[in-house]
């Protein structure tokens, strides 16, 4: 298998070896082919002149609209800031000078140059101010060794870049991370100037998801991502300019400097969506390029059999026997009496084989298999899926963080069984199985089994557990995927809290953070979480909220119009609630007797999903308000209607966090980078 990669490899090593002696092409020209008009051909003359002159003249970026009518043409062009003025110059030069040839008679296009820092495009129709995420990739053809150091770097690194993004005027950040002890990952995010932030962190937030796990990019050593709206690379080294590299630019008179962007070969890029672009023409055939495609030829021959010494080497070092064994040895010293590492074939027995009939369901970890063991004991075993990125590292990690959380209201993870390849979790049973399927499902035998007192207390129970993540566990953990599905219920109806594939682990003094890998489910996920990345305890909080609806009125969120936008099991609430009409909310299978508690629930669900963050009480205050007999007299404000109607700002110590980004990251000044950062939080339909 090393020997074939390396074999399929070898071309692009060569590509990337020759690349030097290979003339500039047009990186994957996007074309959208029209009846050619003259009046609109004059128009698109004026508009290219007139984008490339402006992004030349003002800072990086110019857009502009020429033409009236059907005639109308809106066009950009951007500089990249990762190269110079004379490069971006002469890349613009090019790209505006052959678009037009290479999408003739197009109403509609858009290119970049392969080794140039720009990007040129026009159309007919506005495309101004949103964010379009069509985009193309050139890549480093070799990965990072250690997958999950380098996937914390880089992720790390985004998280910042994204907040810095945020807090920059013109759209743009760059920085460092450390790997490791030697090793430096470098990375620039940009955004073209029409959008706004919100448009600018969507665009972003996309991209730097395409490079994550299962992509084939994901640990590739240098990525350029090349987006309509905004672009993303990194490097293992420096390769933005310094002012020293700004001030020595050559005039444009002298030769072209080169380009300090590293040039990957052709055949390891790629276009999303979109065909691959055209490999790019052979040098001048003069005798000095003969020599250099000779001596290229060797050195990657040579450089190929070193390789594959290497690779047999760590073949035989770190087999999958070698590898299982040593995580075997790794898990048996975790500590818990009720945990054990279980054999393969005691779980194959134990699953029938893991045969369809015991397949209680699957998720992105993989299938869900009952399971009875020989004592009689009845598991739920999660097999981790042959297509899953997870390593041996990573699913160690998930086991010692799993371990560690004991509760009543939180399902509990028994053993792990590990077999060369074969990774699984094993878990208590559950006979109820989840909340969703028994609320929202059609047996009515078993849906009448939810009368108030037992919703009741599932709601107490959730909240217990939210608790004891947030504020009693040896670790503070934010769960960002509580619903309806991810509440299993016991014999006796019990709520237990499961799937933590989601969760993050916060500092106990940490009140929130920003992250550009958007993850949940849509319906639950809060306002300020959903648009800018910020996510906390109080994130889970807003999801309680909406939970506890759906458990009092027995229906899904999902199930009212404009549910995508979060809005609709809301708005409904809240209408009937300031009408006063507490009694139409409330599942009709309930008895009206309840209704004082019902309307309890009510109340707190509402605060819960107070558009502020700040405003939502913490889990230990809505356990105490289910406990009371009386609940506080706050009245719940407007809830948030729609995902972009959150306040400034959004958590008390805010201040404290700009201050720290400002300082850490600013490229335009502390002051600047506050007042941009805060007024990014104010968020507009």
């Amino acid at each position: 298998m090393c020997l074939y990669l390396l074999l399929k490899l070898f071309p692009s090593i060569l590509l990337f070896l020759l690349h030097i002696k290979t003339a500039h092409t047009l990186l994957q020209p996007n074309c959208s082919v029209n009846t050619s008009v003259t009046t609109f051909k004059n128009n698109l003359d004026g508009l290219l002149k007139s984008i490339t002159t402006g992004a030349q003249e003002n800072g990086g970026f110019f857009n502009d609209t020429v033409g009236t009518s059907a005639d109308r043409i809106y066009g950009l062009a951007i500089c990249y800031a990762d190269g110079n003025l004379t490069t971006c110059n002469s890349c613009l030069s090019t790209v505006a000078s052959n678009i037009t040839t290479d999408c003739p008679d197009s109403k509609v296009a858009s290119s970049w140059l392969d080794t140039g820092p720009c990007f040129v495009r026009y159309s007919n129709e506005n495309f101004f101010s949103v964010a379009d995420t069509t985009s193309s990739l050139i890549m480093n053809p070799f990965n990072f060794s250690d997958h999950e150091l380098f996937g914390n770097a880089r992720n790390t690194l985004f998280d910042k870049l994204i907040a810095k993004t945020n807090a920059s005027a013109t759209m743009l950040a760059s920085g460092e991370e450390r790997v490791n002890g030697t090793d430096i990952l470098y990375g620039l995010l940009q955004c073209t100037r029409d959008l706004n932030h919100q448009e600018c962190y969507k665009c972003l937030s996309t991209l730097i998801n395409i490079l994550q796990p299962p992509s084939l990019y994901a640990y590739s050593l240098g990525i350029r991502l090349f987006g309509f709206s905004c672009y993303v690379h990194y490097e293992m080294h420096s390769f933005m300019l310094t002012q020293e590299d700004v001030s020595s630019d050559p005039s444009p008179s002298s030769q072209t400097a080169p380009s300090p962007n590293p040039v990957y070969p052709t055949a390891g890029s790629a276009t999303i969506p979109g065909p691959n672009p055209a490999s790019p023409p052979a040098g001048t055939g003069t005798k000095k390029s003969n020599t250099t495609i000779i001596v290229a030829v060797v050195g990657g021959v040579a450089t190929l059999l070193v390789i594959i010494a290497i690779c047999i080497w760590f073949k035989r070092k770190w087999s999958p026997l070698g590898t299982t064994k040593l995580l075997i040895e790794e898990l048996q010293e975790v500590t818990a009496s009720e945990f054990q590492i279980y054999d393969l074939t005691a779980i194959r027995i134990a699953t029938d084989n893991f045969s369809d009939k015991n397949m209680l369901g699957s998720g992105g970890f993989g299938p869900v298999f009952k399971g009875t063991l020989p004592n009689g004991q009845e598991i739920a075993v999660k097999r981790l899926s042959t297509s899953s990125t997870q390593g041996a590292t990573e699913f160690k990690n998930e086991v010692e963080l799993l371990v560690r959380l004991r509760h009543n209201n939180l399902v509990q993870l028994l053993g792990c069984c590990i077999s060369k390849d074969e990774r699984m979790l094993c878990y208590e049973y559950l006979p109820n199985g989840s909340l969703d399927k028994i609320l929202f499902g059609t047996d009515d035998i078993k849906c009448k089994e939810l009368e108030w007192s037992r919703r009741f207390r599932i709601i107490k129970g959730i909240c217990r557990g939210l608790l004891y993540l947030h504020e009693e566990s040896p670790l503070k953990i934010v769960h960002r995927d509580l619903k309806a599905s991810n509440i299993l219920l016991d014999r006796d109806m019990k709520p237990k809290i499961a799937d933590f594939g989601l969760a993050r682990l916060f500092d106990r003094d940490q009140t929130h953070t920003i992250t550009a890998h958007f993850a949940g489910t849509f319906g639950y996920i809060a306002p300020e979480y959903s648009i800018r990345g910020t996510f906390s305890a109080k994130s889970d909080t807003y999801s309680f909220g909406i939970l506890v609806l759906e458990i009092v009125s027995g229906r899904k969120n999902s199930s009212f119009p404009g549910s995508e936008y979060m809005s609709g099991l809301i708005n409904h609430v809240w209408k009937n609630w300031s009408e006063g009409k507490v009694v139409e909310l409330k599942d009709p299978t309930l008895d009206q007797e309840y209704i004082e508690e019902v309307t309890k629930c009510i109340h707190i669900a509402l605060l819960c999903l107070q558009k502020n963050p700040s405003d939502r009480p913490n889990m230990e205050t809505v356990a105490n308000m289910l406990n009371s007999s009386t609940i506080a007299s706050l009245p719940p404000l407007p809830p948030a209607q729609f995902i972009w109607g959150a306040d400034v700002p959004m958590f008390e110590d805010d201040g404290n966090v700009v201050a720290n980004l400002s300082r850490e990251y600013s490229v335009v000044g502390v002051e600047t980078a506050k007042e941009s950062f805060l007024s990014s939080y104010n968020w507009r339909a």
